[in-house]
C-alpha cells in the first residue's frame, strides 16, 4: 500500500518543549497552599511494628498531618495481585518501606518531622535469596498468601507467589531419544530502570471532595480506578490530569504513592506534593527482577534440538504489587525461538525481604535470554558447530508452534539470522579470537530470540475544529517513545491531511480511555484506536458533505483531506465543511482491543568485542543488529527504540547492578549506579528484514521492546569466544573475567 505520511521522518510533537524547557511535568505543578510530603521508612528488612508515637513530629510547627497504618485503610493494593498495604500494617517486610508520613510547609520541617516520629520494632528473620526462601525452614513472609486477591495456586510452595509452567510434547521421552544432553545454570542480577526523573506527584482535594491528581505514570486510568477501589470513592469524582513523564521503561506503575498522598492531603485539607529523592527511588523502586536459570537441554547427534527442560526463580522481593501481572511472560522464552519438540518450561516468582520488583523493558525475558542463548552458544562449540549455523538448523519455520505450544504465522526467523550473518560478515570474518600487539583478544558471539506483541484497550478521539485544523485527543503518556508522533502520522495518513494541521490534546481520566503504555502496545494497540477514529471520521466528515450537498452519501467519496461528490469535479475541504456544520458535531472516536496477535518479533545481534589481557576489561568495538519489519510508520523513531534498547542493553551486560546488602540498597545516587554513557556507545550497523504484514495501523509491528534483549548473550558469548572463559552470572565484568582466566591457567 502506498502512503504519503506512514514512513516519513517527521519530528516529535513534543520535542520543541522538551529542549526549550517549557514541558511540564509533574514535580513543576504547584499550588500556593501545597505541602510537601515525606515518607518516614524501614530500617529493617524484616519486622514487627510493635508500637508507633507520632506526636512528638504532629506538635512541630508547620506540620499540617501525621498519617500510619492505622490512618489508612487496610485494603491492600496492587496492579493485579493486591498484597501491599499503601502504609506498613503490622510488619515490615523490606528496608524502605514507607511506614508513615508527614505533610509539612516546606521540606525541612518534613524531614525534621519525619525524625521525630518513634517506632518501636522488634526485628524478625528475614531471607534475601529466592532459593533459600523456599526451603522449608525459612521465614514465611506472607502467610495470608491465599487469601489475597488476584494470587496464583502455586502448590504449597513456601514463600512462592507466582508458579507458572508450560509444556510441550513429551521431556523425559525427548531427553531419552537425544545423543547428546547439555545442563547449565546462569544468574542475573537486579537493575534499576535508570529514568533521570524520579517519581513525583500531587493531590488536591476540592470543597466538593473531587479528587485531583498530577503524577508521572504509564497507566493513568489504572491510578484512578486504584484509589476508587482503596477508598470506595466513584471514579468519576477522580480525575488524573495529564503531565510530562521524564522516562519509565516500566518503572512508574506502582499506586502506593498518590494513595498515600491522598491520606494526606485529606487530613491536611490542603493540595499534598511529593518528590522523591533518586535515593529513595533506588531504596523504593522497582527494579527488575534478578534471577536463577536452570536449563537441560537433549540434542540429536546433527545438532538438532530434540528435548528442552527450563527453570526460572524470580526474586520478587518483598510484595508482588508493582507488577502488571502476577507471572512473568520471560518463562515464555526459556527454550528461545527454536522448533524443540519436548519442552517442559517452569517460572516462579519467590517473595524475599529484598526491595520488591516490578517490570523493566522487556520484562523477565532479558534474563532467560542470557540464560538461553548463552547456552545455545555452549551447546553449539561443544558439538563442533557453527554458532550460527546451530541457530539456523533449529530457527522456528511455517508450520511450526513455538516452544510453549502457541501457533505462529509468517515466522521470519531464518531471514533474520541470514541477514545478520550477511551484516555482520560472519563466514568471512569468523575467525579464531585473535592477539594483538595492544594487549587485547578479539573475538565475537551472536544471539537470537522472538518477541510477542503486546495487547490491551485504547482508545482516540478527532475532532474538526472551526478552522479546519484536527484536534486528536489521547489520554496515552508518552514517556518517551514518540507516541503523540506516531498518532499524528496514522491520523494524517488514514485523512489525506498534512500532518501539521493536527493537534495533541493529552487528556487526563476524562478523555479517551487507555489501558496505559506497557508492552509495546503503542503503534498496535493505541495506534489501531487512532486509524479507527480517523476511518470514523472520514465516514463523519462524508455524510457532512452530502447533506451540504443534498445527494446520497454513496455519491461522495473522501480523498487527499477533500470530500469528492463522484461523477463531479465538485469538492469541500475540511474548513468549508466545518463552517456548515453544526458546533461540536464533527467528531468520531475510535475503540481498539484486538486479541493477541500470533505475528511475533525476530530480531538478532552479533557483538565484535575487544578482552584487555592484563584487567578482563571488555571493549565493545562494534555490534549489529537485525529485526523484522512491516511498516515503519516513523523511521527515526523506529530506529531510536532499537538504539536505545540496545544501549540499555549493554548497561545490563556490563555494569548496572543494583547491588544489596542483607536488603540495604548499596547505591545512593545514579552517580553510584553505573548506567551508559555516550562515551560507552559503540559503533552500531542496523538492518531491516521485510516482513510481510504486521497487525497494527498499516500493517506495522512492534519495536519498542526489542533492541534490549539480546545484547548481554551476544557480549557473553563473544567473551567466549576471545578468552575461552564463559561468563555465567550477568553482568559480565572485567573482574569475573579477570578471575575466571586466573582460574582456568
Amino acid at each position: 500500500m502506498k502512503t504519503s505520511v506512514i514512513g516519513r521522518v517527521l519530528h516529535r510533537v513534543e520535542g520543541e518543549s522538551k529542549v526549550s524547557g517549557s514541558c511540564i511535568y509533574s514535580a513543576d505543578i504547584m499550588r500556593p497552599d501545597a505541602l510537601w510530603a515525606g515518607f518516614l521508612r524501614s530500617p529493617f528488612a524484616h519486622a514487627r511494628i510493635v508500637k508507633i508515637d507520632s506526636s512528638r513530629a504532629q506538635r512541630l510547627s508547620g506540620v499540617k498531618a501525621v498519617i500510619t497504618g492505622k490512618d489508612v485503610s487496610p485494603r491492600l493494593e496492587g496492579v493485579t495481585l493486591l498484597d501491599k498495604p499503601v502504609l506498613a500494617q503490622d510488619r515490615v517486610r523490606y528496608i524502605g518501606e514507607k511506614v508513615a508520613a508527614v505533610a509539612a510547609v516546606d521540606k525541612d520541617v518534613v524531614q525534621e518531622a519525619l525524625e521525630l516520629i518513634d517506632v518501636e520494632y522488634e526485628e524478625l528473620p528475614a531471607v534475601f535469596d529466592p532459593i533459600a526462601a523456599m526451603n522449608p525452614d525459612a521465614p514465611l513472609l506472607h502467610p495470608d498468601y491465599p487469601s489475597y486477591q488476584g494470587q496464583h495456586k502455586t502448590e504449597g510452595l513456601r514463600n512462592v507467589r507466582s508458579l507458572v509452567q508450560s509444556s510441550k510434547g513429551d521431556v523425559e521421552q525427548g531427553f531419552s531419544e537425544s545423543d547428546e544432553i547439555f545442563e547449565n545454570t546462569f544468574s542475573t542480577q537486579m537493575v534499576h530502570q535508570g529514568f533521570i526523573e524520579p517519581r513525583a506527584g500531587m493531590v488536591e482535594i476540592d470543597s466538593q471532595g473531587r479528587v485531583g491528581i498530577w503524577q508521572c505514570h504509564q497507566s493513568p486510568f489504572a491510578i484512578r480506578r486504584w484509589l476508587a477501589e482503596h477508598t470506595d470513592m466513584p471514579e468519576e469524582m477522580i480525575v488524573v490530569h495529564p503531565t510530562s513523564t521524564g522516562g519509565s521503561f516500566g518503572g512508574k506503575q506502582g499506586s502506593e504513592d498518590s494513595i498515600v498522598t491522598y491520606y494526606l492531603a485529606r487530613a491536611a485539607r490542603q493540595p499534598v506534593k511529593f518528590v522523591e529523592s533518586y535515593q529513595e527511588e533506588l531504596q523504593d523502586g522497582q527494579p527488575r527482577h534478578a534471577a536463577a536459570i536452570t536449563l537441560r537441554t537433549g540434542v540429536k547427534r546433527d545438532g538438532r534440538l530434540w528435548a528442552w527442560d527450563a527453570k526460572v526463580v524470580y526474586n520478587g522481593g518483598a510484595y508482588g504489587a508493582r507488577t502488571p501481572q502476577n507471572r512473568m511472560n520471560g518463562t515464555f522464552m526459556l527454550a528461545g525461538g527454536y522448533r524443540t519438540p519436548h519442552v517442559r518450561m517452569t517460572g516462579l516468582i519467590v517473595y524475599t525481604n529484598q526491595v520488591p520488583s516490578g517490570y523493566f523493558r522487556a520484562p523477565g525475558e532479558v534474563q532467560t535470554l542470557f540464560a538461553a542463548e548463552s547456552h545455545m552458544d555452549e551447546m553449539a562449540r561443544s558439538l563442533g558447530i557453527d554458532p550460527l549455523e546451530f541457530r539456523l538448523r533449529n530457527a522456528l519455520r511455517e508450520g511450526d508452534t513455538k516452544p510453549n505450544g502457541e501457533p505462529m504465522r509468517d515466522p521470519h526467523a531464518l531471514d533474520v539470522l541470514k541477514r545478520i550473518g550477511r551484516l555482520s560478515q560472519w563466514r568471512r570474518g569468523k575467525r579464531k579470537a585473535t592477539n594483538d600487539s595492544e594487549g587485547f583478544v578479539r573475538g565475537r558471539g551472536i544471539a537470537f530470540a522472538d518477541r510477542h506483541i503486546g495487547i490491551g484497550e485504547s482508545e482516540a478521539e478527532i475532532f474538526v475544529e472551526a478552522d479546519g485544523s484536527l484536534r486528536l485527543a489521547t489520554s496515552v503518556r508518552d514517556v518517551g517513545v514518540g507516541a503523540y508522533t506516531m498518532h499524528r502520522q496514522v491520523a494524517a495518513e488514514v485523512l489525506g491531511v498534512d500532518p501539521e494541521i493536527i493537534r495533541i490534546d493529552v487528556t487526563g481520566t476524562d478523555g479517551p480511555y487507555d489501558e496505559g503504555v506497557k508492552a509495546q502496545r503503542g503503534t498496535h494497540v493505541e495506534g489501531l484506536a487512532v486509524f479507527a477514529a480517523a476511518t470514523s471520521l472520514t465516514d463523519v466528515l462524508r455524510r457532512q458533505a452530502a447533506g451540504q450537498w443534498n445527494v446520497e452519501l454513496e455519491k461522495v467519496r473522501w480523498h487527499r483531506g477533500r470530500a469528492r461528490l463522484v461523477g463531479s469535479k465538485k469538492t469541500l475541504d475540511l474548513k468549508t465543511i466545518a463552517q456548515n456544520a453544526v458546533d461540536g458535531s464533527l467528531k468520531a472516536r475510535g475503540h481498539s482491543k484486538p486479541a493477541r496477535p500470533e505475528t511475533y518479533t525476530y530480531q538478532s545481534v552479533v557483538a565484535d568485542i575487544a578482552v584487555d589481557k592484563t584487567t578482563g576489561e571488555v571493549k565493545i568495538e562494534k555490534l549489529y543488529y537485525v529485526i523484522d519489519a512491516t511498516k515503519i510508520i516513523n523511521p527515526l523513531i523506529y530506529y531510536g527504540h532499537i538504539h536505545g534498547g540496545v544501549i540499555q542493553g549493554l548497561g545490563f551486560s556490563l555494569t548496572e547492578h543494583l547491588v544489596t546488602e542483607e536488603g540495604h540498597v548499596a547505591a545512593l545516587s545514579l552517580g553510584d549506579y553505573k548506567i551508559p554513557t555516550i562515551r560507552d556507545i559503540p559503533q552500531l550497523s542496523t538492518a531491516i528484514v521485510k516482513a510481510n504484514e504486521g497487525p497494527g495501523p498499516f500493517g506495522a509491528k512492534a519495536v519498542g521492546e526489542a533492541g534490549i534483549s539480546l545484547v548481554a548473550p551476544a557480549i557473553a558469548n563473544a567473551v567466549a569466544d576471545a578468552t575461552g572463559v564463559r561468563i555465567k552470572d550477568a553482568p559480565i565484568t572485567a573482574e569475573k573475567i579477570f578471575r575466571a582466566w586466573q582460574q582456568r591457567s
